[in-house]
Formats: structure tokens, C-alpha cells, sequence
């Protein structure tokens, strides 16, 4: 009798241990470089005046900022993002997403998934920090 709820525990261990603590999906392994703009909008990406981040330590801001970024309730409704990213991967995928950053602490930055402009993403401060200062620095 003691070991019959055995397979069931390990079953919910296992299926938490899968599913973590993430609230999305954004790939995040082999990154090769980062492609930043200021945005246009959301009709098009824009292509003139990139900054392209490729060193290790400059990727592992934008690592950082996909895997913290935690689903917003609701449908998303705002105003054109701040800056188009593009993110290119080592196998040749790309994803884009479309950035706000605020710097004021009341205010949230966040992050919407180009392919998905209905769901958004809150930003924690520090990665918002982390974001204007290398952002700042690119330029």
C-alpha cells in the first residue's frame, strides 16, 4: 500500500520538472546575434539604422530578457513599440519581437512576439536596466 502512490508522485515530479516555472515559450539556446532598431510600428520591421549585438555577454542580456519575461493578463492594446528585435539563431531561424522599455519603476517595459501581437510580456526591472544599458551603449 505504501509504495501504490509511488508512480502518481513521480508522475507530478516529472510533469513539473518539464513544465518549470517559465509563463512562455521563447527559444533561447544558440543564439548568434541580436539585431536592434527603432521601430516604425507594427505594419513593418525596420531595416535601416540596426545595431547588431553578437558578443557573449551582449547575448546574454537578450537570454535573459526572453526567458524573464512573464505573460500579461489579457489582450494586449498599445501603442507602436519602441524597437524591433530581431534575434537570428545559429541553424538560420529567426524570431522578432516588438520591445517597449520604461525606466521609470511604476512602469512596466514590455515585450510582444512579432508572429503574436495579442499576448504580451511584463519585463522585470532589472532586465529593463540591463536592456537601456546596452542599448544605450550600441549606439
Amino acid at each position: 500500500m505504501k509504495h501504490r502512490h509511488t508512480p502518481v508522485f513521480a508522475l507530478v515530479r516529472l510533469s513539473l520538472t518539464l513544465t518549470g516555472c517559465a509563463s512562455n515559450d521563447f527559444r533561447t539556446d544558440g543564439i548568434e546575434e541580436v539585431r536592434v532598431s527603432e521601430s516604425d510600428g507594427f505594419s513593418s520591421f525596420q531595416e535601416r539604422d540596426l545595431v547588431t549585438f553578437d558578443e557573449p555577454e551582449a547575448i546574454q542580456v537578450f537570454e535573459d530578457m526572453l526567458r524573464e519575461a512573464d505573460e500579461l493578463p489579457g489582450v494586449a492594446n498599445v501603442v507602436g513599440p519602441e524597437y524591433d528585435i530581431e534575434i537570428r539563431f545559429e541553424d538560420g531561424e529567426t524570431d522578432r519581437y516588438y520591445l517597449w522599455l520604461n525606466d521609470d519603476a511604476k512602469s512596466a517595459s514590455s515585450l510582444y512576439d512579432a508572429d503574436d501581437t495579442n499576448i504580451g510580456y511584463h519585463l522585470p526591472a532589472d532586465v529593463t536596466d540591463e536592456l537601456i544599458n546596452l542599448l544605450e551603449s550600441g549606439d
